[in-house]
């Protein structure tokens, strides 16, 4: 992993998920960036390398997202994190990139038994590699797994996919997880899939989620395709 050997640490303060809760707090948190949902929609609409500058020089909305979302996610009987933790319980010795990885769930669960490296726009610990997920610093073939669990946020989401392709040894695995609310066509998104070098050979519901999980394939990604959402 020579280029993640690499990348330069940079000392950080604390990043505090969920944030104070004190009414004052809150209360100056949403008159600056809105609500959850309005949150979301900027960060999808955006391209990620500006959210990725914005979230560098002010982690608190990186901060507010990810206590929201904690919160949101507490009543779900599905935790896509959790699915995709289980998976790996069952296996042991791959080499895993959480992209978009949040709080850090998988590496916190799973690193006893494989070796996970976990990116995302801000570093909640010394664990996880702060960068814009479309460029993240690894060599390419250096993966056996790639997990996108609620993280394909962002106007530019497809270059996510390319770099998961490049970074994926051949024949190895990506998973998605992304809520089926946002498919306009699950079936014109799995093509999308293919002209990007991978085989979606499983698609399912899960709860409110849709989860593929695909192979990289040998051929060379199509470079002028862009998946999209509703």
């Amino acid at each position: 992993m020579k280029r993640i050997k690499s990348h330069r640490h940079v000392p950080r303060r604390p990043i505090p998920v969920p944030l104070p809760d004190g009414t004052a707090d809150v209360t100056k948190r949403e008159a600056r960036y809105g609500y959850f949902s309005r949150l979301n929609n900027s960060w999808n609409r955006r391209n990620s390398g500006k959210t990725h500058d914005a979230l560098k020089s002010n982690p608190v909305e990186w901060e507010y997202y990810h206590t929201h979302y904690r919160a949101a996610r507490a009543s779900w009987p599905t935790l896509p994190y959790e699915e995709m933790i289980r998976w790996l319980r069952e296996r042991e010795g791959l080499v895993v990139g959480d992209f978009g990885c949040g709080e850090a769930k998988i590496a916190e669960a799973v690193s006893d038994r494989h070796v996970v490296y976990s990116f995302d726009h801000v570093a909640i610990s010394d664990n996880v590699t702060a960068c814009d997920i479309a460029n993240v610093p690894l060599d390419d073939n250096s993966l056996d797994v790639v997990v996108f669990s609620l993280s394909l946020m962002g106007a530019n989401f497809t270059d996510y996919i390319r770099e998961a392709q490049s970074t994926l040894k051949l024949d190895r695995q990506l998973h998605i997880f992304e809520s089926t609310s946002r498919f306009s066509d699950r079936e014109q998104f799995k093509d999308g899939l293919r002209l990007l070098g991978f085989d979606p050979f499983a698609v399912e519901d899960r709860w409110k989620f849709t989860y593929i999980w695909a192979l990289k394939e040998k051929h060379v990604p199509t470079g002028d395709i862009e998946l999209t959402f509703q």
